[in-house]
């Protein structure tokens, strides 16, 4: 009889280690979807008025970032940071047309994507950050911390996370994030059905990003996420708003999916970066 268990348990743990395993492995590939920009997609950017191309080093490689401005001298820089299936150059036209038309926009592309080298992962990421907006500060001759109140951050999605790791990593307060999620720990559950947190080495926490800024006077988020999410579930950002009720400022969107709030919501994320900017 105790063979004949060990046979079963055997049966049963040796599936569910391989799973684990599997994911353990491959995390990047569920996470991350990189790719290039076009052959001219960046040159005609570049041709276009408003536009600098930043480039600077990280220990990953050469990066490039995009600064976006209309005015010669604008009042905010924001730090930008798309989802996971985005590159930074994507959000422009809609920055040109529907950002506060006084501000600039530093366009930032995570490790592997765009022209940036190098791999995508929590420590590549922070490090790209801790040389991109310097680099952005540069260009505009700024530098801190003598601009440091005129910065403010936008993230979409995975996005969300990186402009809060830049807001730890330069002390921002505030800021507009669509569709956050909790945690990529918590992500796991919402994709998988089972809370696999654990085995989680790609560690994205907005739970503690936030955190750490409500304890921060003039701390300000704005955050907005379609109740018809199909991504990351709207309750992620619904709890959020309710365990930082001093900090967040939530706007659910009805019918709002996760890539089209840019399109249904155009005036109410103007409102959201109206009010960060102040």
């Amino acid at each position: 009889m105790p063979r004949l268990l060990r046979r079963i348990c055997l049966a049963i743990l040796i599936p569910i280690a391989g799973v684990l395993a599997l994911l353990t492995g491959c995390q990047s590939k569920l996470i991350y979807f990189p790719r290039p920009y076009g052959p001219d997609h960046v040159a005609r950017w570049d041709a276009e008025p408003g536009t600098t191309l930043v480039n600077y080093k990280t220990t990953d490689g050469q990066h490039q970032a995009y600064l976006l401005s209309s005015s010669a001298k604008p009042e905010r820089l924001w730090i930008v940071c798309g989802g996971n299936g985005t590159l930074a150059l994507e959000w422009s036209d809609w920055l040109r047309e529907n950002g506060p038309p006084q501000d600039a926009w530093l366009l930032v592309d995570i490790p592997g994507y765009g022209a940036c080298q190098g791999s995508p992962r929590p420590a590549s990421i922070r490090r790209t950050l801790k040389a991109a907006l310097p680099a952005g500060l540069e260009s505009l001759k700024w530098s801190l911390p003598a601009d440091h109140a005129k910065l403010r951050f936008f993230g979409h999605s995975l996005g969300s996370a990186v402009s809060l790791m830049a807001a730890d990593e330069f002390d921002l307060r505030r800021g507009v994030l669509l569709t956050p999620f909790t945690s990529s720990m918590d992500m796991t559950e919402a994709m998988l059905g089972v809370d696999l947190g654990f085995i989680v080495w790609h560690r994205f926490d907005n739970r503690a990003r936030l955190t750490d800024l409500a304890k921060h006077d003039g701390a300000a988020i704005f955050i907005l996420h379609g109740d018809n999410d199909e991504s990351i579930p709207v309750t992620m950002s619904r709890d959020l708003a309710k365990e930082f009720p001093g900090l967040v400022r939530y706007t659910e969107i009805p019918g709002g999916r996760h890539n089209d709030l840019q399109d249904i919501a155009a005036d109410k994320i103007r409102a959201a970066m109206d009010a960060a900017r102040e």
